[in-house]
Formats: C-alpha cells, sequence, structure tokens
C-alpha cells in the first residue's frame, strides 16, 4: 500500500527505484507529462484510491511489468477521458519503466501490452513500431507457461550488462567495416563473424552479436511458421532460441535449462525456451493439447524431485491489449465475458494462495467462483430461468460462444476440484467429500477426484467407499505413490477395525 500527490508525483528518490510502487508512480507522471505535452495545458489534479490485483508471475519474465505499467495508464487515461495513440502510449510506459524503475528495457512487452489482438501473436518492429497480427488459430497446439518460482530482478546488473555488451559489440563491427549500422538488427550473421575473425571483438562481444542478429532471424521465420500453421517448425525455432538464449547471450540458470530440457523430453512437446530477460522466470513450451495434463504433472514431479522447489503452470492463450472492462459483479445483468473474467481472477487468486500455503484464503476465492458464473454454466431445467445447482440464469446465456461455454465448464470443474483439495489440506473431511461428489457430478477429473475422496472416506471410516475409489485410481494406475499410500492406510485401519469387531463380537457371545 502507498500513497502519493499528483504535485510530487514526477519524482521519485533514488533508493524508491526498483519498488513496485515505482512502476505505477512512473505510468502516471508519464501520463501527466503526455497530457500537459499535447494539450499545452496543466492537468488538474484528482483523487482516486486504486486496487490492483494480478495473476502474472512478478519477476517471471513474462512482462508483468509492463503490464502493470500499461494498465495504470489506461486507467488513468479512462480517469480523465485522455487517450493517447498506441504507438506514444507504449513509448510513455516504457520510458516509466526506464526512469522510475531504473530498467534499460525495450519496448515489446509494452507494445504487446498495447496492441495485443485476440487469438494473435503480434510480430513487432521495435524500430517502427509497425505491428502485425498473426492469427493462431484454434488447433489443437497450447501454450504452456512453467514458472520455475526463481526471481530475477531486472534493476541488478546483468540485465543492463547485456546491453552495454550488445553496444560495444556493435561498436567494433561498426569499426571493422568503416560503415555506421544503428543497431545490431542491421548486421547480417557473416559480418558479426567476420568481425570477430578479424581480432576487432572479443568472445564475449562475439557471442552476444550472434545471438541477437540469429535471433531475429529466428522471428522472422517464427511469424512465418505461425501464418502457416508450422508448429512443429515453430517448435524447432523455440528450441534454437532457449539454446542460444543459454550458450551465446547466457541468461539462462540451471533451473530453466533443467525445465526446458524435461519439456523438450516429453511427448506432446514440440519446443521449450525461457521467455523474458532471463537468470530466473518462467519457460514457455508449445504443447499438443492432449499432452497438457501429463506435461503439467510431470514437469512438477521432476521438478521437484531435482530441485526441492515446486512450479506452477499457466495454460496461456492470446489475448488483447489493456482496455475498459465493465464489471457489474454478482448482478444479473453482468454479461457473460464479464462473469467469465472475474471467475478466472478468482481461480488465479486462489491457485496463488494455494502455492503459498494459505488454504483459507484460497478456499474462499473459490468458494466465490460459483457466484461469479451463476448463470453461466448449463442448465438442467427447461422451464422456470434457473440453470443448475438452483442459480439464476443469465440473460447472456444463449449468447456464449463455443470456445465460452467450454470455458465456463472447465471453470466450473476446476472449482469443485480445488475447493476439494483445500478441505482435504483444511483435514475437513466432510466437506471434502461434498466437494468430491460436487466435482465428479459436473465432469472433473475422475482420476484426482477420487483419489481425493478415497483419502476423506477413509479418514471418516467409511472403508467400503475409500476402497472403492482407491481400487478404482490403482486401475488406471497401478504405480501412483499416493493412491497406493492410501491403500496400505486404509489396510492398517481395516484390519484395527476387524480386530476390534472380533473382539465385541467375542464379549457379545463369548
Amino acid at each position: 500500500e502507498f500513497t502519493f500527490d499528483f504535485e510530487n508525483v514526477k519524482t521519485i528518490a533514488e533508493d524508491e527505484k526498483g519498488e513496485w510502487s515505482s512502476y505505477i508512480r512512473g505510468a502516471i507522471a508519464k501520463f501527466v507529462e503526455g497530457y500537459e505535452e499535447e494539450t499545452k495545458t496543466q492537468l488538474a489534479p484528482v483523487s482516486f484510491v486504486g486496487v490492483i490485483v494480478g495473476n502474472i508471475p512478478c519477476g517471471g519474465g513474462v512482462s508483468s511489468s509492463a503490464s502493470l505499467e500499461v494498465s495504470v495508464m489506461t486507467f488513468v487515461e479512462e480517469l480523465f477521458n485522455f487517450r493517447f495513440d498506441e504507438d506514444k502510449k507504449a513509448r510513455l510506459c516504457q520510458a516509466a519503466e526506464r526512469e522510475f524503475a531504473d530498467v534499460p528495457c525495450g519496448i515489446m512487452d509494452q507494445l504487446i501490452s498495447v496492441k495485443g489482438k485476440h487469438g494473435s501473436a503480434l510480430f513487432v518492429d521495435c524500430r517502427s513500431l509497425e505491428t502485425v497480427a498473426v492469427p493462431l488459430g484454434s488447433g489443437d497446439m497450447k501454450v504452456l507457461v512453467t514458472n520455475s518460482m526463481v526471481k530475477h530482478d531486472l534493476h541488478g546488473s546483468e540485465y543492463p550488462a547485456r546491453v552495454r555488451q550488445c553496444k560495444e559489440s556493435l561498436e567494433a563491427i561498426k569499426k571493422h567495416f568503416g560503415v555506421e549500422k544503428a543497431f545490431l538488427r542491421d548486421v547480417s550473421k557473416e559480418e558479426v563473424e567476420e568481425a570477430y575473425k578479424a581480432g576487432h571483438m572479443s568472445d564475449l562481444a562475439y557471442k552476444r552479436a550472434l545471438h541477437v542478429v540469429t535471433e531475429n532471424q529466428r522471428t522472422e521465420e517464427a511469424m512465418n511458421a505461425c501464418r502457416n500453421k508450422d508448429w512443429l517448425s515453430l517448435g524447432r525455432l523455440m528450441n534454437e532460441s532457449h539454446d542460444s538464449l543459454r550458450d551465446n547471450y547466457q541468461v539462462s540458470c540451471p533451473e530453466l535449462d533443467a525445465l526446458v530440457d524435461m519439456a523438450r523430453s516429453m511427448e506432446g512437446v514440440l519446443g521449450s525456451r525461457m521467455t523474458g530477460a532471463g537468470f530466473g522466470g518462467c519457460i514457455v513450451s508449445l504443447v499438443r493439447e492432449s499432452s497438457v495434463e501429463a506435461v503439467k504433472d510431470e514437469l512438477t514431479r521432476r521438478y521437484k524431485e531435482e530441485f526441492q522447489r515446486d512450479c506452477i503452470h499457466i495454460v496461456s492463450e492470446a489475448g488483447a491489449g489493456a482496455r475498459r472492462v465493465e464489471m457489474s459483479l454478482f448482478y444479473p445483468q453482468q454479461h457473460g465475458h464479464e462473469c467469465i473474467l472475474q471467475a478466472s481472477l478468482l481461480k488465479a487468486q486462489g491457485n496463488k494462495y494455494i502455492a503459498q500455503g494459505e488454504t483459507k484464503k484460497a478456499l474462499e476465492r473459490y468458494n466465490r467462483i460459483p457466484l461469479a458464473i451463476k448463470g453461466l454454466v448449463k442448465k438442467n431445467t427447461s422451464e422456470g430461468g434457473m440453470s443448475a445447482l438452483g442459480m439464476p440464469k443469465n440473460k447472456d446465456e444463449e449468447a456464449l460462444t463455443d470456445a465460452q461455454r467450454e470455458e465456463v465448464n472447465k471453470l466450473w470443474q476446476q472449482c469443485h476440484m480445488n475447493r476439494a483439495l483445500c478441505y482435504v489440506k483444511l483435514e475437513n473431511w466432510h466437506k471434502g467429500i461434498d466437494a468430491c461428489n460436487e466435482a465428479l457430478n459436473c465432469g472433473s477429473d475422475e482420476f484426482k477426484t477420487r483419489l481425493r475422496r478415497g483419502k476423506c472416506y477413509r479418514q471418516v471410516g467409511d472403508l467400503d467407499k475409500a476402497r472403492s475409489d482407491l481400487e478404482y485410481v490403482l486401475s488406471v494406475d497401478p504405480a501412483d505413490k499416493a493412491a497406493l499410500v492410501e491403500m496400505k492406510e486404509l489396510e492398517q485401519r481395516q484390519k484395527v477395525q476387524d480386530i476390534n469387531a472380533r473382539r465385541t463380537f467375542a464379549k457379545m457371545f463369548g
């Protein structure tokens, strides 16, 4: 929590740079600066109270800072009813990060946060700011983001060092050829190698330049691969990109390299690479939809074994840039897409609390999801204006697209599975059973749900029902460790119960 005055928002102390609040102050300060520059008038200060909630991993290399800057500036645009053109807005947000967070960032992250198009990848020319939206199509491919939970800090020395090293390599190339080159994007791979062989470039500078020029080429090839739905080529380019980031740009770390290697070895994964500025954060993997859950489970298991650390997964989709969203929450007039957005946010918050071990807070979020998507769950009655679970019918229910309806069903299923998980962690066995039953009734993953329900039944002493659930789980995967442990506990409990029953019988009839 922090406060500021409009009168001093344009200044920030050196020791405050890099703090999370500096991104917010920077975005507002740059809005004020841009407004006064364009209108030639001073902005009248206003008062407001803002709440920021997000589900983008901080320090994860997935543009959390840019998304915050752009979102804050979009909010202030709405507050003052004054909007910049998209390119200027991106530049102002870039300047906010450079000046207020002291990060010498590029402009790619800000451009995608401003110009993103739903369902499309965005090809960005960082010099002209020209962008090309490339529709990805539905297909059967998913982008899986896996957070290593290793934090990076762009305010530190490594990222600025790479910027400096690239400038040094460019100067060496210009010196060798005696011609002006504005950026490394203006240099070919052959020119880099010639300058290096001529002795004008150190080994380190050569590696940095080689990465940049080949990465630019891979980016253009990746755009064509997306256009042609050539996912095999896109996966290959992702692999080559990571190898260059690891070996030439040297911004990876053992955890990221391990996750990438693990992902590449799994069935259904076409390519995998680190993302962001490196030194921690996330990897992205191109995965066939049918393999996503198996890949998530296997990555989680193997990463935990190697690093004694959990990783977190997000199946991402290409979304639109920052924009105003009308949120008339928890009212019958709420639109379907707004319900879905709110439910997704609640789920993300719950998942964050689970990862932090705050189970009660997670459960509170999961319990609110049914309220958010009230009328969007497929009805099981045709009259009375009521939907499943007796919730009011939403006026947008029939207007949902097939993709939105599928998303609602997934949210509904995951909500009850996560509620069951929370009750198990809280050792509230009876409510855990109820949540598992609700999850099974709406088509949730039967394997995981029956494993959790079997544990609950065992804890309350309903051993026959526990055995039925655990036998089902082991029939699907006889080697499942959790199920084997539960079954062993069940057998021991059964023996004690049988002994007690025989003693009782003996006293009655002995």
